[in-house]
């Protein structure tokens, strides 16, 4: 499993939100501070206001803040509302590609490695990440 860029920034640009939680920024700020390029950022904030993880507000006064608490917002939210559904392997996410998938140890141990990569995205929010700097 490789995120990417696009998840990789969003969670580049949540953090930073989550870490300066009193103000709206506009994109261009957000750009600037994350180090992520404007035209690509429009794009990720605004999946991020799609599946209710940013406010977006438009106007001269507008931009982007968090919806919820840092300590509300784990790394599997976001990173699942970029790139979909996370898997290690086609055959998890849709066992009907392989006629192999009922009996294959490979499938169930990648299953399981799976499981606790979703489950670790899950245990960890924005504030954990925040302790951690």
């Amino acid at each position: 499993m490789k995120l990417t860029k696009a998840a990789d920034y969003a969670l580049r640009v949540m953090l930073f939100l989550a870490m300066n939680e009193k103000k709206i920024y506009m994109r261009s700020e957000l750009s600037e501070f994350c180090g992520v390029p404007d035209s690509f950022l429009g794009k990720i904030l605004q999946t991020l206001a799609k599946k209710k993880l940013l406010d977006s507000t438009k106007g001269k006064k507008g931009g982007f803040k968090l919806t919820k608490s840092p300590d509300e917002i784990t790394l599997y939210d976001i990173v699942s509302a970029i790139d979909g559904d996370i898997y290690l392997n086609e055959c998890i996410d849709n066992p009907n590609l392989c006629d192999r998938s009922d009996n294959c140890k490979i499938n169930f141990t990648l299953s399981k490695i799976n499981n606790s990569i979703v489950k670790e995205l899950k245990n960890y929010t924005l504030i954990d990440l925040i302790k951690e700097n």
